[in-house]
């Protein structure tokens, strides 16, 4: 084949999809286009990568184990049945790729399905009492203790950050003022050459994938949006699911840092 395109300038006949009746759309053309104004919205995200550790009271960033500690009553507890709450995510603010601070974020959510506070205390919404996000000073040593919960998650401590980047999701263009109106054809294209969409796994910053429409919370204080700062998503590296394969995002204000949030959604 590749002879006969040298000899006689063969091309592959380029795939077009009809618009309406009297306008056919070359679909790569259409592709470029969409990726040309999508550049200008393209942010990086960080895919965490992690390795198996034995649970420990550390300062060091991990999904799942055991938290940091400040004093041996710091680990947070649930209203709803009095056990402590399981520890998703805990980020060594240091040790960021970028935006780097000192201190730690730490998110706490309550697992115990008897009763199942998820559900009483609607853990789904943001700023939820069965949920506990904080941002903490480093001290001294982590305090130890032994903690009230049915099944602790293993501990996963993240050792590296990989950057990829990262596009808003099409339930967002309105807000941003992005005038794209994607063809089922452009949208397949992007999906199978990974360009222009927001990555659906676990990582840090980068743009929500919703799974429904646009869920932002806002600052209780300054009624500012907040942004997103981690996403988890259902059995990537944590092993809960949030519904029916669900998403969690953590987000957190740029007005004030120490302004958290998390709330899920699943289809």
């Amino acid at each position: 084949m590749n002879l006969i395109r040298k000899l006689f300038g063969w091309k592959p006949k380029e795939k077009t999809i009809k618009k309406d009746d009297s306008v056919e759309i070359n679909v790569e053309a259409e592709f470029n286009r969409t990726i040309s104004i999508l550049k200008g919205f393209k942010r990086t995200a960080y895919l965490p990568e992690t390795k198996e550790n034995s649970n420990s009271f550390s300062s060091k960033s991990k999904i799942g184990g055991f938290p940091y500690l400040r004093h041996e009553n710091d680990w947070p507890t649930c209203p709803n049945c009095k056990k402590n709450m399981q520890l998703f995510l805990q980020l060594n603010l240091s040790e960021l790729p970028e935006k780097s601070e000192e201190g730690l974020i730490q998110l706490f959510y309550c697992t115990n399905s008897q009763p199942l506070c998820e559900s009483d205390l609607e853990a789904y919404f943001p700023f939820s009492k069965s949920v506990n996000c904080r941002k903490v000073v480093i001290e001294n040593e982590s305090a130890e203790i032994q903690p009230d919960i049915n099944e602790i998650f293993d501990e996963k401590i993240i050792v590296d950050w990989n950057p990829v980047d990262d596009y808003p999701h099409f339930e967002e263009y309105s807000d941003l003022g992005i005038d794209l109106d994607l063809e089922d054809e452009v949208y397949e294209m992007m999906e199978e050459k990974k360009k222009g969409l927001p990555i659906i796994k676990d990582k840090l910053f980068g743009w929500p994938y919703w799974v429904q429409s646009v869920e932002y919370p806002f600052d209780r204080n300054t009624n500012r949006q907040m942004e997103l700062l981690f996403q988890l998503d259902s059995e990537d590296h944590l092993p809960y699911m949030f519904g029916d394969c669900g998403i969690g995002y953590f987000t957190q204000s740029p007005d004030n840092k120490g302004e958290l949030a998390f709330g899920w959604a699943c289809s």
